[in-house]
C-alpha cells in the first residue's frame, strides 16, 4: 500500500464531496448546479486513484528499477528471511522433459530408460550413470531411486560422441 498515492486519492475524494456539499451548505439550494456536477465527476477518478494506491508497492521497500526487473537493483528481502535455498541446489532439469540420446541423438521420453532407436540405456541426468527399469519407472542403479530423486554423487561428464571416421552412419 502506497500511502502517498492514497493521500492524493483521498484529497481528490474530499474535493469532490466538498464541491457537492458547497451549494447546500452555503446557499441552502437543493438544486443541482455546475459545482455539484463537477463534484460528481471527481468521485470516479478519486476511487481509481485510491485503488491504485492500495495495490501499489510501498516506495520505501521497492524501487522503480526493482519493480521493473532491473538486475542492478537488490532483490526482495523476503527470500533472505525465509532461508531461501542456496544456488546450485535442486534440479537443473524438469523431471518430465525429454532427453536426447547420447549416441544417436534420438529424443527419449522422460519415463523411458532405453533409447527406442539404438536400445542403449539412457544416462541419469542427476549423476550420469546408465538408468535401469524398476516397476516400469526409469531408476538410477546407484541409489535405486527414480531419476528426479537421485542423490548419487555427480560423475564427470562424458565427451560428446560424433560420427566415427570411416564408419557408415
Amino acid at each position: 500500500m502506497n500511502r502517498a498515492i492514497l493521500g492524493v486519492g483521498a484529497g481528490i475524494l474530499v474535493l469532490g464531496i466538498a464541491l457537492i456539499a458547497f451549494p447546500i451548505a452555503f446557499t441552502g439550494q437543493e438544486q443541482f448546479d455546475l459545482e455539484q456536477e463537477a463534484g460528481l465527476y471527481f468521485i470516479p477518478p478519486a476511487m481509481a486513484v485510491l485503488l491504485i494506491g492500495s495495490i501499489s508497492d510501498d516506495p520505501r521497500l521497492t524501487t522503480v528499477g526493482g519493480a521493473f526487473g532491473n538486475p542492478d537493483a537488490p532483490g526482495p528481502r523476503a527470500e533472505e528471511r525465509r532461508g531461501a535455498a542456496r544456488p546450485g541446489t535442486g534440479l537443473t532439469y524438469h523431471p518430465r522433459e525429454p532427453v536426447g540420446c547420447h549416441y544417436c541423438s534420438t529424443i527419449i521420453a522422460a519415463d523411458l530408460a532405453q533409447c527406442p532407436r539404438c536400445s542403449r540405456p539412457r544416462e541419469c541426468r542427476s549423476c550420469g550413470r546408465p538408468l535401469g527399469i524398476v516397476r516400469d519407472a526409469a531408476t538410477c542403479p546407484g541409489c535405486t531411486r527414480p531419476e528426479a530423486l537421485c542423490n548419487c554423487p555427480r560423475l564427470p561428464p562424458r565427451p560428446a560422441m560424433g560420427a566415427a571416421v570411416g564408419r557408415r552412419v
